[in-house]
């Protein structure tokens, strides 16, 4: 029978590793601990669509793929084809770092405007920031010192400009960005889609804006207070410019008119469209003390 071996954890043990100098620690092998966990894995940031790269489109089932498609259309056009001008603008564009956006990446990436703050992947850009442009420099400064209200957007891509001669000597034109504020900029896109709207449905201004039609209803019983607010309403429709149809009808249960009381309210209603620069578009119809439309419209222009 095999002895017992001594724990090297009991309270004697421990005791004389105490008390007892220079005696030995207990040195506890690196198997007892088990290893720190391995940091989480950090992915890179990219974004999830390029600019410069065009959304892509579905192919039609039973429709020849579009890497062959793409294939045969690069293998019929050769370096060699094209104008003198074309093929010395094609080896410059192969020249250029992929990561400058030139007019050629903005015409392809299908999009109505230039790229914007992280889409933007020109390593140095020119910045105008309220003055002369500053520059070149580097991109990742520029997008990290914005304030929050603040935005990057390109307003002329890279590019050598001039001739091949011209380029050769004066060197890369890199890409002018400005600093915008987002609330400025927001608030002129809101007001151009306003002046798009008001001249036209989509933005193509017409022989003569549609005019906004407003409806307002009234009784014959109106009191003196709730008329009043209703002209005011009314007046102030007709001196933007706007149409104006005004329905009186009788209210069930409520008071019965007389004929008199009757025409002295529309009398009133036409002295306060004439004192509001409006006038009676065409002619009314109904009858007073029954259910009567007026048709008003507001002074153009």
């Amino acid at each position: 029978m095999k002895p017992v071996p001594p724990c090297i954890y009991s309270p004697c043990r421990a005791l004389y590793r105490v008390l007892v100098p220079n005696h030995p620690r207990l040195v506890v092998s690196s198997a007892q601990t088990p290893p720190p966990p391995p940091p989480p894995p950090t992915l890179p940031v990219r974004q999830v669509r390029p600019y410069t790269r065009p959304p892509r489109r579905a192919a039609a089932r039973g429709s020849p793929s579009s890497s062959s498609s793409s294939s045969s259309s690069s293998s019929s056009s050769s370096p060699g084809d094209g104008t003198p001008d074309e093929r010395e603008a094609a080896a410059a564009a192969a020249s250029i770092d992929k990561r400058y956006t030139t007019q050629r990446d903005v015409e392809r990436s299908g999009r109505d405007r230039l790229p914007k703050d992280h889409e933007i992947t020109d390593p140095r850009i020119m910045v105008i920031d309220g003055g002369a442009p500053e520059g070149p420099l580097p991109t990742p400064l520029v997008l990290e010192r914005l304030a929050p209200h603040e935005s990057l957007r390109m307003v002329q891509p890279y590019g050598a400009g001039g001739d091949a001669a011209a380029a050769a000597a004066a060197g890369p034109r890199y890409a002018v960005c400005k600093i915008v504020d987002k609330r400025d900029e927001q608030a002129r896109q809101r007001a151009l889609r306003e002046r798009k709207r008001a001249a036209g449905a989509g933005g193509k201004p017409g022989p003569k804006a549609k005019t906004k039609t407003k409806e307002l209803e009234l009784t014959w019983a109106i009191g003196p207070h709730d008329l009043a607010t209703k002209m005011r309403q009314m007046g102030g429709f007709l001196a933007r410019g706007l149409k104006v149809e005004l329905l009186i009808a009788r209210k069930k249960g409520g008071r019965q008119v007389g004929g008199g009381e009757a025409d002295a309210l529309v009398d009133s209603i036409r002295g306060e469209v004439a004192r509001s620069g409006g006038r009676e578009a065409k002619p009314a119809t109904g009858d007073a003390g029954g259910a009567m439309r007026l048709y008003l419209e507001g002074r153009q222009g």
